[in-house]
């Protein structure tokens, strides 16, 4: 738990100070209980040996005075403890952010959407008590019992070592059930997430449940979660509950211990009557801020188990690691590529993607990649673009290894068409804006002109304007196509990379886009992955892959002429033998 506090403080070290403030808070208002403590001592020692109603009186305004200054300090501790809490948290998300950026698209498809998102929005909502009253806490509540005992130890060793003894044992004994609430918070964290990312999935695909009448079936399934999720939750409330009570009992015995052993003492003459008062009131003093530290724990119940999730994502460290310094200046513009003897295997597959994949790609050539599905070509798009290392082999760039160049320098030079092309929910210009955020106008109209989606921009209700929606769901599937085109002219990168560029496009739609595509590879080095074949006769090569290595390669009629696997991929798609 410690070392996930210290991680979290770690990313806003001005936190630290800013905690030591709310620590030296809470010590001021413990010293005020212990000021009127010592103060309704004196006055029960004064009442019971003399009538001085003046010194009654005075005592009286100091205790008043104490407690004004009491309520304006704790006013203070909560108005600033929830600000200290909020900028750890703004930090604590900016690292979430940064960490994600840093890991890339290639790790984090390997964890579900609402996981992570139960993680960067519910999760750091959870660190408020932990962060702002829990850890302050415990150092103000230590400090303040050792201080408050120390003055009881100088009316009374014996009693004041008993105070002493019984306030430390309270939090101390919580670390005998840390393993049983660390178990329990895990579950429950599972349990949680599991039933975070089962909703979304079900709101997502809505629509499918209802056209399978599988609704009702995926209810009962989400019913059963929350009612799992409900145990989790109840077994890590016995166990906080559980370790507490055993904390807990520490202050009734250390106060009634106090209570005997002051009373055996003052009839024994071994204390003053004065000094039983003062044992008295600072024996509850003593033990008041341990029941404070027990209310924040308590506050904490779902935020330690949460901050923990948090915490394994920050400390997640990415496959591809950017050690580049300086940037490499392009012997040629566009680059050659070369790939040799690419081995690559998915951290969740036990058959390797790529097995010995060669391909040299000259500078302005057009290479076309086919295959099966799970051949491996896309693949080489995630290992060109350092989304993930390869196990063994190399990638070079202009004659130099893709380790040489830094991440962002190195996917400047790459512009992307994908097969699901995403836009972000803003308008259109602010998505074409992600390639080059200082374009001027008329670079957009450029690009968008050449990439063939003027005429369906100006019909939309705010041209440029207009709020494309959620991943462009505004948009139909070509046009969405053609904003990914004119987003990758903007960029003008001098290597391209076209992943299913029309897979999702009907054929009324595929001349245009090919068309358009014509223009945007037009003077750069293209690699085409494609399954629909009719996109990649032109190309200047076709390799055909197999089992992550290249099987083939020759141009269009080349390789049909071979009779070989292309040309059964050729058969397969149009229904003419080859």
């Amino acid at each position: 738990m410690w070392s996930t506090i210290k991680l979290f403080l770690g990313l806003r070290p001005r936190a630290w100070v800013e905690i030591a403030g709310l620590v030296g808070l809470m010590l001021l208002i413990t010293a005020t209980y212990v000021g009127q403590g010592l103060l309704i001592a004196d006055l029960l020692s004064k009442a019971f040996s003399s009538g001085d109603i003046g010194g009654l009186l005075a005592s009286l305004a100091v205790i008043g005075v104490l407690q004004l200054a009491r309520i304006g300090l704790i006013v203070l501790r909560d108005w600033w403890a929830p600000k200290v809490s909020a900028r750890v948290k703004e930090a604590v998300r900016e690292g979430l952010t940064l960490k994600l950026m840093e890991i890339g698209p290639g790790q984090a498809q390997r964890m579900r959407t609402g996981d992570l998102q139960s993680t960067l929005v519910d999760s750091v909502e959870l660190l408020d008590p932990l962060v702002g009253r829990f850890v302050p806490a415990v150092v103000a509540s230590v400090l303040g019992s050792w201080l408050a005992s120390v003055y009881v130890i100088a009316v009374d060793p014996v009693v004041g070592l008993v105070v002493l003894v019984c306030a430390l044992l309270a939090p101390l004994s919580k670390l005998f059930g840390e393993q049983a609430i660390r178990e329990r918070g895990g579950r429950w964290m599972v349990s949680y997430r599991g039933m975070y990312s089962e909703s979304l999935d079900a709101v997502q695909g809505m629509g499918t449940l209802k056209a399978f009448n599988a609704s009702g079936r995926r209810g009962r399934e989400m019913v059963e979660r929350g009612e799992a999720f409900c145990r989790d939750s109840i077994r890590l409330m016995i166990a906080w509950c559980g370790t507490s009570s055993i904390g807990a009992l520490m202050v009734p015995i250390g106060t009634a211990a106090a209570v005997g052993l002051g009373a055996w003492h003052a009839a024994t003459g071994a204390v003053s009557v004065a000094g039983l008062f003062t044992i008295l009131m600072l024996t509850r003093e003593t033990f008041r801020p341990m029941t404070e530290l027990e209310a924040a724990y308590h506050s904490a119940y779902y935020a330690i188990p949460a901050g923990r999730a948090v915490a394994d994502v920050l400390r997640l460290e990415p496959d591809a690691r950017d050690t580049a310094e300086t940037i490499p200046e392009l012997r040629q513009n566009p680059p050659g590529l070369e790939f040799r003897a690419l081995r690559f295997c998915y951290p969740t597959r036990k058959v390797p993607a790529l097995d010995g994949f060669d391909l040299n790609v000259a500078p302005g050539e057009r290479v076309a990649i086919v295959g099966r599905s799970g051949a491996g070509k896309s693949t080489v798009l995630g290992l060109m673009m350092r989304y993930f290392d390869v196990d063994a082999g190399s990638i070079r760039v202009d004659g130099r290894e893709i380790s040489e160049f830094p991440l962002a320098n190195l996917r400047s030079l790459i512009g992307v068409v994908a097969q699901d092309t995403y836009l972000f929910h803003g308008t259109v210009r602010e998505n074409l804006l992600l390639a080059k955020p200082d374009a001027t106008d008329e670079e957009i109209r450029r690009a968008v002109t050449a990439a063939q989606a003027v005429d369906f921009i100006s019909r939309l209700p705010q041209g440029f304007d207009t709020i494309v929606g959620e991943r462009g769901l505004k948009l139909s599937g070509g046009e969405r196509q053609r904003i990914a085109i004119a987003r990758a002219l903007l960029k003008d990168a001098p290597v391209l990379i076209l992943d299913e560029p029309t897979s999702s496009i009907d054929a009324a739609n595929e001349a245009e886009i090919t068309q358009a595509l014509g223009d945007l590879t037009r003077g750069r080095t293209t690699i085409i992955i494609a399954h629909r074949l009719s996109t990649v006769r032109d190309a200047d090569r076709i390799v055909v892959m197999d089992s992550g290595r290249v099987a083939e390669f020759g141009s269009h009629p080349d390789l049909l002429a071979r009779k070989g696997l292309y040309a059964e991929l050729v058969a397969t798609q149009t229904g003419v033998p080859a």
